[in-house]
């Protein structure tokens, strides 16, 4: 799930009630709103578990730099998100 507007975010109240565990899980299994980020680059989190948080994504020609490979950037992003 991804949120059309910021009111559909989580507050900051929200998210500091959380362990960071339990913050990821609410957007894994759905009842909370994934990063718009993650929309706009084509991830998603994959799993996560104590110590690891996986993402998978593929990379669209909107990532692609003038050479015509993936800019380094939508790596940078997924391993922000990490």
């Amino acid at each position: 799930m991804f949120a059309d507007d910021p009111s559909q975010m989580p507050s900051p109240q929200d998210i500091q009630a959380m362990s960071g565990i339990e913050f990821m899980q609410g957007i894994l299994n759905g009842t909370l709103p994934a990063a718009p980020i993650a929309q706009t680059l084509g991830y998603e989190l994959h799993s996560i578990e104590p110590g690891r948080a996986a993402f998978r994504g593929a990379p669209g020609f909107s990532a692609m730099n003038p050479i015509g490979s993936v800019h380094g950037g939508w790596y940078g992003v997924l391993l922000d998100s990490a």
